[in-house]
């Protein structure tokens, strides 16, 4: 369930979560008598992966950092062992 954050002219903030982000309006009414405006999110420094046990299947996000460090590790375990 997506989380989506609202401002007004205001500067009052509202967050609502949404079943889907495409059912989120893209304004709403403040109490001031202006509008909350639909704020576009930051993209996140992380990314999602599949992991399945054969029981169950999940996405899980990873830090693109770890993932980093993990490749240049195999890079220089792989160099060392040659």
């Amino acid at each position: 369930m997506p989380l989506i954050s609202y401002l007004c002219k205001c500067n009052k903030t509202l967050s609502k979560f949404y079943r889907m982000s495409k059912d989120a309006p893209s304004s709403l009414p403040c109490e001031c008598g202006g509008e909350f405006k639909k704020q576009l999110s930051a993209p996140s420094n992380a990314s999602k992966i599949i992991v399945d046990n054969g029981v169950m299947s999940k996405a899980v996000e990873v830090d693109l950092e770890i993932i980093k460090s993990n490749e240049e590790n195999s890079v220089r375990d792989f160099r060392e062992k040659s």
